[in-house]
């Protein structure tokens, strides 16, 4: 078995819950650490009883909670090791393991495959979790989708992508230029039409969830990103659910079977 709870998904904070039953792991702690302890309630689970955190990047909004979540306990983090050196100050008494992309690493009954992705942030990572044989792609803040990527991800039987910004929107938002550029740029985000060019390529009978992740409050809605993934779903003659990570709220948890 393997399920997933996302506890929040924006530029305010993402963090994540992964599960096979016997092993539990938080991926990203981009909120504070009341709302972590409190989301993984809901779950059903403590923090002393995750196997570890892994991080996608050290950008505030995946990182914001963890010098506090660690002050009770060390937790075990998986991160690369250009990522560790930064952290060592925020989580100093917390074991690390250093994860490099492409080299499958087992947690418990769950195997953790990072790849790179393309963010301005220091050695940026997505993640392929599996257990037996369920597979999870996770994949947020890349401005563009690697040969990598779509190799390791193809035939998951679920999916968590970003899905950031409605085009239009964004060009017609009063953010700055270099902002705009920087968002829409190689080192950005995924827009909508990006994240569905993504799954095309990925496309097979087998993939039953996706979960659109980290969407601009600013420049996409949820109803936009939805119409987007749906239309390509359907054209693509797909079983999946689509559904939008809430901003703030716990999405309950979604099991591969």
């Amino acid at each position: 078995m393997l399920r997933f709870s996302v506890l929040a998904s924006s530029s305010k904070g993402n963090a994540t819950v992964i599960s096979s039953g016997k092993t539990s792991l938080l991926v990203d702690a981009g909120i504070s650490a009341t709302r972590i302890r409190t989301g993984l309630k809901e779950c059903g689970l403590e923090l002393p009883k995750l196997a570890g955190l892994c991080l996608t990047h050290e950008h505030h909004d995946h990182i914001c909670g963890l010098g506090v979540l660690v002050k009770r306990g060390p937790l075990p983090i998986f991160c690369t090791r250009h990522m560790r050196q930064e952290l060592l100050g925020v989580a100093p008494h917390s074991p690390f393991t250093c994860l490099e992309p492409g080299q499958p690493v087992q947690i418990g009954d769950i195997t953790v495959t990072a790849f790179c992705t393309s963010h301005d942030a220091i050695d940026p990572v997505g993640f392929l979790f599996e257990s037996g044989e369920k597979r999870l792609g996770y994949v947020t803040d890349t401005g563009r989708i690697m040969r990598e990527m779509r190799e390791l991800l193809r035939g998951v039987d679920a999916l968590y992508l970003e899905s950031n910004y409605d085009p239009d929107m964004l060009k017609q938002s009063q953010r700055p230029r270099m902002l705009i550029d920087r968002i829409a740029g190689r080192w950005g985000h995924l827009s909508n039409s990006q994240a569905s060019d993504f799954v095309r390529d990925i496309a097979h009978e087998g993939l039953r969830h996706i979960v659109l992740a980290h969407l601009s409050e600013e420049c996409n809605t949820p109803q936009l990103a939805l119409s987007n993934m749906q239309h390509t779903v359907a054209e693509l003659g797909l079983p999946a659910e689509v559904r939008c990570a809430p901003a703030a709220n716990r999405l309950p948890w979604i099991e591969l079977s």
